[in-house]
């Protein structure tokens, strides 16, 4: 429950009514009070200061209105009465028929209350005491957040809270309700006799949190229980217990520590069943572990981890672990990064656990540890730099190729701007690699026939050359931008042996992203060798009020082809695939992205196209994700891809809005691979989304599976 909540039994305001008639009482406080009054008439014998008629007592921003007040200096009391109302600072307007106020404003009644809150939320209560200046007790009170009906106030809201007694104890920091009663349309739907929860004063304290339901194909009926359990003021936790039909018990927990040195995420689950999906007393346990650190020891200097584990790979789905996605292994990183000004530092180990059953378990590397450096220097005084790098890896397998691998190089790059608007980039590059590496084997790139441990290096120099030559005009509020880019790379070839394994640059991506790179490959264990023009042209529109399209095409000419690349690449023949993407963005409500590559040799045919466009605003929205991707064979053979996603979602009205989703394989065999629908009501006390869903997915146990969900909050219960 929110600390909103709490605002129900506060509806009294005891210490804002206190400091507002005290004051009017004993003028010696130090802020003024205006006081004003039909009439002002003050009882010497009796003691009693009375004001009468349209009183209004304001004070700090607050005002106190009523038909009399009266203040007894012999017996302390204080009394308001006749459409009393109390106007807040922040908004929060007070109402009631009748006030008191006795024992130095510590005891007090009221009567007939009910108050209108900044946010809106209302209530009222028959009557209500203050008692020894710190417990507050409220009876026969309701509260709701909800405006009622324009049309006919007198009908019940969308949800009211009532509740026989409420009190608020303000030194335990706690609401306790007696006989509390929550209703939905005035149908009364949940009944407790006693529940309680912290006062607005207390930022986190433990106790249980809204459950949850879920129903689907592998849980059947699925209920989950959260625990909220606070540690300390930096560190909590939460245990969420779930129960299912079909599959028994589950634990997940998350562990959460927030300090000014770093950040502790832990979170993990457990449970004991049977893989074929029945519960059996000889089921095997299954879980998770994941953990996600950062610390900083000063300015410069940063480390942590990554940890992902699972019990099997098909765990982390089946059982729906939040943020997990579909992938080839799980992955855990152990990690420390420096920085200071130019110079970069980094030590990495990674561990992997694979999820692919085509994989050997023992094959899969441990890289520990993985060594980066790199350095440039300021700019000299033609505004040249030499920028230094530096990597160390050592890669094991319990069975295969073991490679240790030293990387250097050091770079000059000299910038020159022409006066006719010109753009000239001379770089020149030594890099030298070396490599100890057991037992060798083909499935890491290359052939060889060595299985032992051997030695392996390369000295690669390489000179390049960039030009552009940007044109730029101004017609009215466009600005227009055309601009031919060139550049020349000369390395050798032969820089790849077969005594080299291939670790990280096993699928290269070919796009325009890296049209104009120096290396073409992701990693340091391929190298882009031979003489190559790269050119291409750079168009674009750029309009005043922020819109703008933007156009880049291009190809690269190698001095012959080169069998480094894989068939398919885009790189493996003299003449590259063309690469190009288009940008079109005139306004907030339209944006598209198209990256394509087509082959030159097969009149243009498509060897990768991916669209992404969205229409319309945050509310109501079109969304369009296409990938059409031609067979490879960099890793596997697994024949064109094609497939598209979209999202639709609509504002019907002020209130409801709807929202539908939709993957699909377009290739020969292909299909639906998810189904979403979801209809949502939400104004401003309650929010409620029905959905189904509907996946696919074949892989062993993680079978095509439907979710009928239903999700809500009201507010101030989130």
């Amino acid at each position: 429950m929110s600390r909103r909540c709490s605002s129900f039994i506060l509806l009294v305001f005891w210490s804002w009514l206190a400091i507002s008639v005290s004051a009017f009482a004993q003028p010696s406080t130090n802020a003024p009070v205006l006081v004003t009054a039909d009439t002002l008439k003050y009882d010497q014998s009796l003691g009693i200061v009375t004001a009468e008629g349209h009183v209004e007592l304001a004070q700090n921003g607050e005002t106190l209105l009523a038909d009399l007040v009266s203040y007894s200096e012999r017996d302390d009391k204080v009394v308001a009465s006749g459409n009393v109302a109390l106007m807040q600072q922040d908004g929060a307007v007070l109402f009631a028929d009748y006030m008191e106020l006795t024992g130095g404003m510590r005891n007090g009644f009221i009567r007939d209350a009910s108050f209108l809150l900044a946010d809106n939320s209302r209530g009222a209560a028959a009557y209500g005491e203050r008692k020894d200046g710190n417990r507050t007790i409220l009876h026969k009170g309701v509260y709701t957040t909800c405006s009622l009906c324009a049309k006919d106030p007198t009908r019940p809201p969308l949800w009211q809270l009532k509740a026989d007694r409420v009190e608020h104890d303000q030194e335990a920091q706690e609401v306790y309700y007696r006989d509390a009663t929550f209703e939905m349309f005035g149908v009364p739907i949940l009944y407790t006799p006693y529940f309680s929860h912290p006062d607005p004063t207390v930022s986190r304290r433990s106790g249980l949190l809204p459950p949850s339901y879920l129903t689907n194909t592998y849980f059947g009926q699925a209920v989950r229980i959260p625990y909220y359990y606070v540690i300390d003021d930096n560190a909590d936790l939460t245990l969420m217990p779930q129960f299912s039909t079909d599959q028994g018990g589950q634990i997940y927990g998350e562990f959460r520590q927030r300090r000014q040195t770093g950040e502790i995420d832990l979170d993990g689950s457990i449970t004991k069943v049977d893989k074929s999906g029945n519960q059996q007393d000889g089921g095997e346990f299954r879980g998770h572990i994941r953990a996600n650190m950062a610390f900083r020891a000063n300015d410069d200097l940063t480390w942590g981890a990554n940890i992902f584990r699972a019990s099997d790979d098909t765990y982390p789905s089946l059982y729906r672990i939040p943020d997990y996605t579909t992938r080839n292994a799980l992955t855990s990183r152990v990690y420390a990064e420096a920085i200071n000004n130019r110079h970069y530092a980094a030590i990495n180990a990674f561990a992997f656990q694979n999820i692919r059953t085509d994989v050997a378990p023992d094959t899969v590397p441990i890289v520990a540890p993985i060594l980066d450096y790199s350095a440039s220097t300021d700019p000299g005084k033609y505004g040249g730099y030499w920028t230094f790098g530096a990597n160390m890896a050592s890669i094991y397998r319990e069975a295969g190729t073991d490679t240790r691998r030293l990387s250097t190089s050091a770079t000059w790059t000299q910038p020159y701007y022409a006066p006719s608007g010109e753009i000239y980039t001379a770089t020149a590059m030594l890099r030298a690699d070396g490599y100890w590496v057991n037992d060798l084997n083909q499935s890491l790139g290359l052939q060889t026939d060595s299985n032992g441990s051997e030695f392996a290096g390369r000295v690669v120099p390489l000179v390049a050359l960039d030009w552009r030559y940007p044109f730029v005009r101004d017609e009215g509020t466009v600005r227009q931008l055309i601009e031919p880019i060139v550049s020349a790379v000369i390395t050798p070839y032969g820089s790849n042996s077969s005594r080299i394994p291939n670790e990280d640059s096993l699928s290269p991506e070919f796009d325009e992203t890296n049209l104009f790179g120096l290396d073409r490959f992701p990693g340091y264990d391929r190298w882009d060798g031979g003489p190559r023009l790269n050119y291409g042209v750079r168009a674009a529109v750029y309009g005043q009020s922020g819109g703008y399209s933007e156009l880049l095409v291009g190809q690269s000419i190698r001095g012959h082809a080169d069998d480094t690349f894989a068939p398919g690449s885009g790189l493996d023949d003299q003449m590259s695939d063309y690469v190009g993407r288009l940008t079109i963005s005139p306004g907030r409500y339209l944006s598209l992205i198209d990256r394509v590559r087509l082959s030159p040799n097969s009149k243009l045919a498509v060897r990768r196209n991916e669209l992404t466009t969205q229409i319309g605003s945050n509310t109501s929205f079109l969304s369009i994700t296409y990938a059409d991707v031609a067979d490879t064979d960099f890793l596997d053979d697994v024949g064109d891809q094609e497939a598209i996603a979209g999202t639709l979602r609509m504002q019907m009205t002020k209130y409801w809005s709807t929202e539908f989703r939709h993957t699909r394989d377009l290739g020969d065999r292909g299909g639906s691979l998810l189904n979403f629908a979801g209809l949502r009501y939400t104004d401003e006390c309650f929010d409620i989304v029905v959905f189904a869903q509907r996946t696919f997915t074949v892989n062993r146990e993680v079978q095509p599976d439907t979710t009928i969900g239903l999700r809500f909050r009201i507010a101030t219960f989130n």
